[in-house]
């Protein structure tokens, strides 16, 4: 009795597993591309499923799950739905998984810092709601940089006051026993050197090449490289003894150099955040002096004796040069230690976990390409998989977060893959020609767009897998009816994936990369005479779908939160439209009704904890997005 149970579940199982039969049954494929940070395997797709999916009565839906046969992996499973409600073909869905997270490996915290320079470099070019985020963040990188500056600084100058090689017995450059004559007790603590050394640095190398480019005959070189060595030199042989110079180095080198390794790391927009963190965390340090009793305003006399060196409140401070970030103010070594460790902080809580993936597959740098590349190359097998199953004749893609453009690179790079070989324009008519010639402008006709290229799908879908002919049926095709996004970053594309200074320059930019059908938008991007869909070959002379047409058939949903006061709705998501095409169906969803901001709701699309359940805004209109039914 048992064998013979054993028998027949392994005959269901093989079944089951096996390539599914002649059938003209078909099903609904749902491809859920999970978000970035540390996901769990299946753990999107089981949220996703069980708010669009089940109701309240749990004998009228149900799922199973069962091995995803298109691999050997155990971790990610299949859910299987039993009959969709409402389909005349009495249909049901299989969810599936794009799980990507394993791929990505710990990214280091200087990957993340280089990243998020790059960001800086590019301005508060965000949506108005994330500039004063970027403010802030960009501040706070700049005391971060302010910090590591002073701290090493603090270093070198405590190496230089307690070299290895100083002698007690030598006192004042005074030679006492024969022997020390290489040993001398000058006091080391110079902190002009820290300014002086690069300029003697150079000097040298002036001379040097001076020296070569007189034995070469190169006199234009020689005539440039002399008049730097003369400069170099006196700049460094004037300035080593003179105590104004000691002065100034000790108040504002720590800042100087941070202003340069701004300028240089983060473009102007770092050198001028830099300035605004200096003079802001300066005047924040005016109540730690007046704690200490080290500011006396009682001696103001007039405004413009504030700053006097005699006399003034702040006459003692600049005297002994207690000022922030300076050499000599000890206090601020401590604050630039708990900055230091602060980043450490948001970097093991928040940094690396969440914003460590975008930097890794934003941030073009060899080290990254490879790690993309996987998550791309695996993203479209996955999706080529479920073409060629032989069960689906309709493929939804759902996609959250950073998952939405690991998705928009996943269908982009697919539908290149097998628009060559799509059915003849000429054998889906009247629809390829209503999409192929739509006028953007009539907007009036964008519902009748999107159910063209619903239907369009269908007919390809008639033409390939669901074909009579056994020989159709593996024909490639292309059956994404729908795009679902879901707080997709892709509202900030002109900042993520373009580049450029300015804001011009990363309009233009992304302009540039529509035309050259880069990055496909919805509707397609008409060019010169080539239709939304179909440019005429050359070799044929026939119409045949162009690589960036997908979205003239693939409708593209996007729900997303508003963003209210910066941490109030979902900072991340935000509208597509103006981006991405106006055929680009923008849903701001919320989480109650009626409509108020809610804290922090990037993970909130598919939550079943807000106030009305199943019944909640946000969880109806991502069911009208998936739209099972296909109503």
């Amino acid at each position: 009795m048992v064998s013979a149970a054993r028998s027949r579940a392994k005959s269901v199982a093989d079944t089951e597993l096996a390539d599914p039969p002649d059938v003209k049954k078909k099903r609904t494929a749902v491809l859920v591309v999970h978000g970035m940070g540390s996901q769990r395997a299946l753990d999107t797709v089981r949220g996703v499923v069980n708010a669009v999916w089940m109701d309240d009565e749990p004998s009228s839906k149900r799922y199973w799950l069962h091995p995803e046969k298109r691999n050997n992996d155990v971790d990610l499973s299949v859910i299987t739905t039993n009959e969709i409600p409402g389909t005349i073909d009495k249909r049901s869905a299989d969810f599936h998984e794009l799980y990507w997270a394993h791929l990505m490996s710990e990214t280091r915290a200087v990957a993340v810092l280089l990243w998020l320079f790059e960001l800086v470099r590019k301005g508060p070019r965000l949506k108005a709601g994330m500039r004063a985020l970027w403010w802030g963040a960009t501040i706070y990188l700049c005391l971060l940089v302010q910090s590591v500056v002073l701290l090493v600084l603090h270093g070198i100058l405590l190496l230089l006051s307690n070299p290895p090689l100083i002698d007690e017995k030598v006192q004042f450059g005074v030679i006492k026993e024969a022997g020390s004559i290489f040993l001398s007790n000058h006091p080391y603590h110079e902190p002009e050197a820290l300014l002086l050394a690069p300029f003697f640095v150079l000097f040298m190398a002036a001379t040097f090449a001076a020296i070569f480019a007189t034995w070469r005959g190169a006199w234009k070189i020689l005539v440039g490289a002399v008049v730097l060595a003369a400069i170099s030199g006196a700049f460094f042989y004037y300035g080593i003894a003179h105590e104004t110079l000691t002065w100034l180095t000790s108040l504002f080198l720590p800042i100087l150099i941070s202003l340069c390794v701004a300028a240089i790391a983060m473009g102007r927009w770092g050198a001028i955040a830099m300035i605004a963190a200096y003079l802001l965390s300066s005047c924040f340090f005016v109540l730690y002096l007046n704690a200490r009793y080290l500011v006396d305003l009682s001696r103001l006399e007039s405004p413009g004796s504030i700053f006097a060196l005699d006399g003034g409140p702040f006459s003692d401070i600049l005297q002994h040069g207690w000022i922030f970030w300076s050499l000599n103010e000890r206090y601020s070594a401590v604050i630039a230690v708990a900055i230091i460790l602060l980043y450490i902080a948001l970097y093991a809580l928040f940094l690396q976990p969440f914003l460590g993936d975008a930097a890794r597959y934003f941030r073009a740098s060899p080290g990254n390409v490879l790690v993309r590349r996987e998550i791309r190359k695996q993203a479209v097998d996955t999706l080529d998989a479920l073409h060629n199953w032989g069960s689906y004749d309709r493929i939804i893609v759902v996609a959250h977060s950073l998952g939405t453009v690991v998705a928009y690179d996943m269908l982009r790079a697919y539908f290149s893959r097998v628009n060559n070989g799509l059915p003849q324009p000429a054998k889906l008519e009247p629809e390829f020609s209503q999409i192929d010639n739509w006028d953007e402008s009539d907007a009036a006709n964008e519902d009748a767009y999107r159910k063209a290229g619903r239907a369009l799908i269908a007919k390809i879908a008639s033409k390939t897998v669901n074909g009579s002919d056994a020989s159709t049926r593996k024909l490639p095709a292309w059956l994404v009816t729908d795009f679902v996004t879901l707080g997709s970053p892709l509202t900030h594309a002109h900042y993520l994936m373009c580049d450029g200074r300015t804001e011009g320059e990363l309009v233009a930019d992304f302009k540039r990369r529509v035309a050259q059908r880069e990055f496909p938008t919805c509707p397609p991007k008409k060019q010169d005479y080539d239709g939304r869909l179909s440019f005429a070959n050359p070799n044929t002379g026939k119409k045949e779908f162009h690589h960036a047409a997908l979205f003239g058939m693939t409708r593209w949903t996007n729900l997303y939160f508003p963003l209210r006061q910066l941490f109030w709705g979902d900072a991340v998501g935000g509208p597509l439209t103006k981006v991405w095409g106006r055929c680009v169906k923008d849903v701001e969803v919320s989480t109650c009704d009626p409509p108020k901001p809610a804290f922090f709701t990037h993970t909130a699309y598919w939550s079943l904890g807000s106030v009305g359940g199943r019944e909640a805004p946000q969880i109806v209109e991502l069911v009208e997005a998936i739209n099972l039914e296909d109503k």
